[in-house]
């Protein structure tokens, strides 16, 4: 009876492998038809947990082996077809959960084709093992045979496996004697002396020939010039509306963050450095002297090696470390504290938003009082006050105070701090008289007080009076005019009704000129920003920033959305596209703008073979509407076009309507930067219960577009109702 049960269990057993072989290459041959579930994505993603499964026991069976004359033959029969069964189990799940990921990320097509390969080998190579083994009973040459070549496919396997997640040669890299090539500004680009050797350090590792996420590939020069899945990742001279820079600011839990959490993370000075050379104009074989003596990049390249500046050695501290769990906690969306060298005790807190600093949080780094060793607190509203907590921080060495509310009269409590080598007050109010009580601290050893109270004449004779301590009273040294920077638009995304749009600039003694009709504000007309405005719709803002003696800012656009009636029910008549499903139609209403670069994030709904038609019902006490604001994606790389019509209807229900309004969309006429825009439709007056919008999508792309004849997209997040 019990070894009838233990044979069925075997049949059983024997036919969910063999099941899980068949869908295994069922999969494989038409992967190509398959779109992956969000249920069979998240399985793929366990593929590099269980992998290590299969190679662990299929260890075990080799050791056990070696040493089958230590057992009775029967249990020693049972226990290698145990080995077998869950060899060939997790060898199958692994190909097959592997099959899932590769469906999602972006791998080089040679190295993730030799990779399914190997692992669907190795799958059939456990299966027949385990075969063979229940058909012959006993141990034979050719059972020993077929371990060896089941190794063979797993070393394979394993190999390519590793190209993928690691790089070529990945084992044997180190051995190899291989000398790189010497860089020096005056025979190199710019990109590949100063450039790619930060993208070497944190990007290449995922995005190489072997494994390009989101189709990106940046270790070749022509790969990366072509972008990845969704376009190139730079706007030459705008840091800002590149995706290299937003992914890399995007907060730390966020999927797109980049690098991802767990990596490397690029420090203030790396993030500085391509920040810089996109604005430069993103130039890969310009050499140092070809760039302009006002380039930023051009300066900080300069200083670098006229100064012979060395790469910084890391400092060993004899102060314990705290715990990662200290340092999570300390973690904010407005406030980041991290090591200051990986796997140094010494760490850095930088703050940001002004108008969410409190105090509290300040004295909140207590907690790591011994251990914090650089503290940014430029643009917060640090007063003299708060000097007394900082003076608590008995390792500082470095301080960032610029544009800070300090005005030096709290100085005296930073003498306290013996290693406080570096202050930063640019920007603040303090004088030559109150300067004095902290560059006469005795550590101090560089100091930064350009546009201060204090003269050319008095930064001068301060530098003769303390010669040991490095003086910056000027931002560059030489006369050349410079440019500002945008103003800064303080409340973005979807303001509440009522609330106040604000706009602001760092450098003191600048005027903000701006508009709201998007015409173009100059520095003589236009209004100038005074307070805070008054907008009650949706606006096209339009703003910059002048100043006696220096260059007006490049102009800040934004479209400023203000939140309008919420219906009480909405609904797609029409679906969106399968790819791009948003979270259906909720996703107009919910009040969460998307990205132009990252469409299939659930803010979008995507449209190509329908219109997009939507029904907004207000209920029993319709308000008074005259206009509507549809806010959509403009990205013409990818495919993503103004609707060429769109049609505004209202009614008692969704059977009885009348046309309101009927617009035609001008339609670019060349390739134009990736923006948000919010398109209005105007009418008079009405208070109906029911609206239904109809927008209808580029039917053939234009013909100096590089997929003319085909159909476009329309993307839209949000619709207001005014």
């Amino acid at each position: 009876m019990r070894r009838g049960r233990i044979g069925l269990v075997k049949v059983i057993v024997l036919n969910i492998v063999l099941f899980l072989q068949v869908l295994l290459l069922f999969l494989f041959l038409f992967e190509d038809r398959i779109e992956l579930p969000a249920l069979l994505q998240a399985a793929g993603r366990i593929h590099p947990l269980i992998l290590h499964l299969p190679i662990g026991v299929l260890v075990f069976l080799v050791v056990l082996l070696f040493f089958r004359k230590e057992f009775r033959r029967k249990s020693f029969e049972r226990i290698v077809f145990l080995c077998l069964i869950l060899i060939s189990i997790t060898a199958s799940l692994s190909a097959l959960f592997g099959l899932f990921l590769s469906l999602q990320e972006g791998y080089g097509a040679e190295s993730i084709w030799q990779h399914k390969i190997g692992g669907i080998i190795l799958s059939f190579l456990c299966y027949f093992l385990l075969i063979a083994y229940n058909s012959i009973k006993r141990i034979k040459a050719i059972f020993y045979s077929g371990v060896g070549i089941t190794i063979a496919a797993l070393l394979f396997t394993g190999h390519t496996g590793s190209m993928i997640t690691h790089g070529e040669n990945f084992v044997l890299e180190p051995l190899m004697n291989k000398q790189k090539e010497e860089l020096s500004v005056e025979t190199s680009s710019l990109y590949k002396f100063a450039v790619e050797p930060v993208l070497e350090k944190k990007c290449f590792s995922c995005h190489n020939e072997k494994k390009s996420k989101g189709g990106l590939v940046m270790t070749s020069v022509a790969k990366f010039k072509q972008g990845g899945e969704e376009g190139v990742e730079w706007e030459a001279g705008n840091p800002e509306a590149s995706r290299l820079i937003q992914y890399i600011h995007l907060p730390m839990e966020d999927d797109l963050h980049m690098p991802p959490d767990g990596k490397t993370q690029l420090t203030p000075e790396e993030i500085f450095i391509l920040e810089a050379w996109i604005q430069a104009g993103a130039d890969f074989e310009k050499k140092l002297a070809e760039y302009s003596e006002t380039d930023t990049i051009r300066k900080w390249v300069s200083a670098r090696v006229n100064s012979q500046v060395k790469v910084r050695e890391e400092k060993i501290y004899s102060f314990n470390p705290v715990s990662q769990d200290v340092i999570d906690k300390l973690n904010t969306p407005f406030r980041t504290v991290f090591p200051l060298y990986q796997n140094s005790p010494a760490l850095q807190a930088d703050f940001f938003v002004r108008e969410s600093f409190q105090p509290a949080s300040l004295e909140e780094l207590k907690e790591i009082r011994e251990q914090l060793v650089v503290l940014n607190l430029s643009m917060m509203p640090i007063t003299d006050e708060q000097l007394k907590t900082i003076a608590q921080f008995v390792n500082l060495e470095k301080l960032n105070l610029n544009f800070t509310d300090v005005k030096g009269t709290g100085f005296s409590a930073l003498k306290s701090l013996s290693k406080l080598a570096s202050v930063s007050l640019a920007g603040t109010a303090i004088g030559n008289e109150e300067i004095h009580s902290m560059i006469s601290a005795p550590s101090l050893r560089e100091l930064f007080i350009w546009n201060t109270k204090i003269s050319e004449p008095e930064a001068v004779a301060l530098q003769n009076q303390y010669p040991k301590v490095k003086i910056v009273a000027n931002l560059f040294n030489d006369s050349s005019t410079l440019q500002l920077s945008k103003p800064i638009l303080v409340n973005e995304g979807i303001l509440k009704r009522g609330e106040l749009l604000q706009l602001k600039h760092s450098m003191p003694g600048v005027v903000i000129r701006y508009s709201l009709d998007g015409s173009l504000p100059d520095s003589s007309s236009n209004k100038i920003y005074e307070k805070p405005i008054v907008v009650n719709e949706t606006v096209k803002l339009k703003a910059l920033a002048c100043k006696e003696g220096w260059y007006c800012s490049e102009l800040l656009e934004a479209t400023c959305y203000v939140d309008g009636y919420k219906s009480d029910a909405v609904t797609l008549l029409k679906p969106a596209d399968k790819q791009y499903p948003g979270e259906g139609a909720s996703s107009l209403i919910d009040g969460r703008k998307g990205f132009t670069d990252v469409l299939k994030e659930p803010s979008w709904l995507g449209f190509r073979e329908n219109n997009f038609e939507a029904g907004f019902d207000f209920g029993i006490q319709p308000p008074a509407i005259h206009k509507i604001v549809l806010s959509y994606a403009d990205n013409l790389g990818g495919y993503v076009f103004p609707p060429t019509e769109v049609e505004v209807w209202g009614g008692k229900n969704a059977q009885d309507l009348k046309l309101l309004k009927s617009i035609k969309v001008e339609q670019p006429l060349a390739y134009r930067p990736q923006r948000m825009e919010a398109l209005a439709v105007s009418f008079d007056l009405v208070k109906h219960p029911y609206y239904k919008i109809i927008a209808k999508p580029v039917s053939k792309l234009p013909l100096w577009h590089g997929g003319k004849g085909q159909k476009g997209w329309f993307f839209v997040d949000e619709v207001f109702f005014y």
